[in-house]
């Protein structure tokens, strides 16, 4: 019994003993008070300063938003200004006859009548040069954008010369009647000029007199080569 009763204070005291450790080891786990209050105040700087970055990033974003529309709009400027200016190229190459061009217009057919026995002798039966000018102007007048003269185009810089009743345009070889103009433009305009009593009024006398070929027909597409006229160079030569 005394031997039992002296194993008590050796048990109480390891007890004591755990006690203490254990307590010991709980207090080192807690974090001070003082600890917290940092710890929290690091986290609040923290979320602080992800905070301005983040409004830093949407104000560049916002930014960089801006300089993109702006970019954007200068290159749909230039965009239509490309396609303006190949616009005008296209036209200024069409006009100069450098292209083939297709659409509604006017075809006139003029081609040589037969002498009248009853007139004076001459050649008024045959359609010549001045003819075949005084048609392709009329067309121009008529609101025609693009003309040729027996397949071949007339440009602005195209000569039109000949003698008796044969034609020749720039340096090509030359073009016997019947002659075939056709024009690409404002059909309704040409055709109400051709019709006009007043309009080529030589070529519609000797129509009458000498039964010339004079007629027109207009169609919805038509289309006119482009021209192949090479640029002549003429020289002066000393004899």
């Amino acid at each position: 019994m005394l031997t039992r009763m002296g194993w008590y204070p050796v048990v109480a005291l390891t007890a004591l003993a755990f006690g203490f450790f254990f307590a010991t080891q709980l207090r080192s786990q807690l974090i001070p008070p003082s600890n917290q209050v940092a710890r929290n105040q690091a986290l609040v700087s923290t979320v602080q300063r992800l905070e301005r970055d983040n409004a830093g990033s949407r104000a560049r974003i916002g930014q960089l938003r801006g300089e993109v529309a702006d970019l954007e709009k200068v290159a749909a400027q230039r965009s239509d200004s490309s396609q303006r200016l190949a616009g005008e190229v296209a036209d200024l190459r069409a006009h100069a006859g450098l292209t083939r061009v297709h659409g509604p217009g006017e075809t006139v057919l003029i081609g040589n009548g037969k002498p009248n026995p009853s007139a004076p002798a001459g050649t008024a039966y045959l359609v010549d040069v001045q003819d075949v000018q005084d048609v392709v102007n009329l067309l121009y007048q008529g609101g025609a954008e693009a003309v040729s003269v027996n397949g071949r185009r007339i440009s602005p810089g195209s000569r039109i010369q000949g003698s008796g009743g044969a034609v020749v345009i720039d340096q090509d070889p030359p073009l016997q009647a019947p002659f075939q103009v056709a024009a690409v433009g404002n059909r309704a305009q040409m055709e109400a000029l051709l019709a006009e009593p007043a309009s080529l009024g030589d070529l519609k006398r000797r129509q009458r007199d000498y039964n010339l070929q004079l007629s027109w027909q207009g169609a919805g597409d038509l289309s006119l080569p482009a021209s192949d006229a090479t640029l002549a160079v003429s020289y002066a030569h000393v004899p």
